[in-house]
């Protein structure tokens, strides 16, 4: 693991991903992940758009809970999804929630993929690698 300064750290994810985290997760309310495939380039990464996530954010994980519980036909209430996180791809992004009521929360939380800020698609992330920083 490599640390960037007080607010950036580098370590080696799953599948030769590159992750770049915010070290400060309680300043934005989430944790915040740049994930970069190998070869691929940081700079391609849509920074506005993570700006934007991140000025929303209250909204986006608000939208990101009635997405999940309305694809899984639960109330919030049951899904008790909790523990926020923006991953951000090259080629997109991603609100993973860490915990949850859910049976799909196990072991990594759920996943909900979004098209700009509108939420598209639940991902189960039971099959998923666990990231180490």
């Amino acid at each position: 693991m490599e640390h960037l300064g007080p607010l950036v750290h580098v370590c080696d994810g799953p599948d030769g991903l590159a992750v770049w985290g915010v070290a400060e997760p309680e300043r934005w309310g989430a944790g915040v992940n740049v994930m970069v495939e190998a070869g691929q380039d940081v700079g391609a990464v849509d920074l506005g758009l993570l700006g934007e996530v991140l000025a929303r954010l209250e909204e986006v994980v608000a939208a990101g809970r009635r997405f999940v519980c309305a694809e899984s036909g639960v109330t919030e209430e049951e899904a008790a999804l909790d523990s926020p996180e923006v991953n951000v791809y090259v080629d997109g992004w991603m609100l993973r929630f860490a915990q949850g009521g859910l049976p799909m929360c196990e072991p990594f939380g759920v996943g909900v993929w979004f098209e700009g800020l509108r939420p598209v698609r639940v991902e189960d992330l039971g099959e998923a690698e666990e990231i180490g920083y």
